[in-house]
């Protein structure tokens, strides 16, 4: 499984290179972290490119610079019921 969650992410950096700039996705958390998700990717198919990553996340949540270039904290919604 991981196998195929890295491929994703290398076939969505290449598709995020190959588009007219300036590119936007928008992914979940673990694709769009920069430690290992889309941005890795980009930076290893493309070394000049220099991706930012905006992550949502909610209050109280760690998020590191090595996760994330900004952090948009967000109240945790409501569980449903």
């Amino acid at each position: 499984m991981l196998a195929i969650q890295q491929q994703r992410d290398r076939y969505m950096a290449q598709q995020l290179l190959n588009a007219p700039a300036p590119a936007l996705l928008i992914a979940g958390g673990y694709h769009a972290s920069k430690s290992f998700g889309v941005p890795l990717h980009m930076e290893d198919l493309s070394p000049s490119s220099r991706p930012v990553v905006l992550m949502l996340a909610e209050k109280g949540m760690n998020v590191t610079e090595a996760q994330a270039d900004y952090v948009w904290f967000v109240t945790p919604a409501a569980a449903k019921r």
